[in-house]
């Protein structure tokens, strides 16, 4: 038994029983198909409905003048590498014990990485653009809480904290920029996280760095993605089911960022699903 996960975004709410929707879905399982080499006995299609644009959960542990094993439990699995050399090091050898997990409660559940930019928000205005890795993302007025509708966009009329909130909400959810990147708000400074270095190479290289286009109020602190003593954990499918893998610092001098026990930030796949034979 195997089962294929197919991610549909669409600008607007779909009734999968309805014509327009089962026609949608059509094109899509046929697509799906295809690549699986016409499979089509035994299936089953199983539709999730989301509210809001789906998000991968998210965590970091931070190292600070740690010794002996140092790491992560995660889902209850003790996950540590030995420090060595310094904390952005041992961070790294955390991130890749992380990722070379076997164990089912953590392998192709989560990835890691210690590679991030770092900026701040300080009485941000209206209009200011930040560019991520050649990503656009705007400040603009509203309601702190609330989720702008157009990509790129992040709202910067709450408070310093609640802006930096709202940017990497923003990072997060983006249709394109997630794919590369997950960001979070530690103790008033916004952390981007690439999640694969391999965004870097290829025939069409996008910028390393985090700048300013315009504007004022943000801070580039780290202007280019590079190791450091964090080391960012993200939930490797979107939603809110992300919220409940479990996280414990483990080791001296290890903490979980904002002091979670779970990874937070997950969004999306609200509603109930609905299975049917194909």
């Amino acid at each position: 038994m195997a089962h294929t996960f197919i991610d549909l975004t669409h600008d607007q709410s779909t009734n999968f029983r309805g014509r327009r929707g089962k026609e949608l879905l059509r094109v899509a399982l046929n697509k799906g198909m295809g690549c699986l080499g016409g499979v089509e006995r035994g299936g089953q299609v199983t539709i999730v409905g989301s509210g809001t644009d789906p998000v991968a959960a998210c965590t970091a542990g931070i190292s600070a003048s740690g010794s002996g094993a140092v790491g992560m439990v995660i889902n209850g699995v003790t996950i540590t590498d030995t420090w060595a050399t310094s904390d952005t090091a041992s961070a790294a050898l955390v991130a890749a014990a992380i990722n070379a997990s076997t164990n089912a409660l953590v392998q192709y559940v989560v990835g890691a990485t210690n590679l991030f930019g770092k900026l701040t928000l300080a009485t941000c205005v209206a209009g200011t653009v930040v560019t991520i890795g050649g990503f656009r993302f705007t400040a603009i007025a509203g309601t702190a809480a609330a989720i702008p509708d157009k990509d790129g966009d992040f709202v910067m009329s709450g408070t310093d904290t609640q802006d930096g909130t709202s940017l990497c909400g923003a990072i997060n959810r983006h249709p394109h920029a997630s794919r590369w990147f997950f960001a979070l708000n530690v103790a008033g400074a916004c952390y981007v996280f690439i999640k694969s270095a391999a965004f870097f190479t290829g025939p069409n290289i996008p910028d390393n760095r985090i700048a300013t286009v315009g504007g004022s109020g943000l801070t580039v602190n780290t202007a280019t993605f590079a190791a450091g003593a964090l080391y960012g954990v993200w939930a490797k499918r979107p939603g809110k089911w992300g919220n409940h893998i479990t996280v414990a610092a483990s080791g001296t001098g290890q903490t979980i960022e904002n002091s979670n026990t779970r990874l937070t930030r997950g969004l999306g796949a609200d509603a109930a699903p609905v299975t049917d034979n194909l």
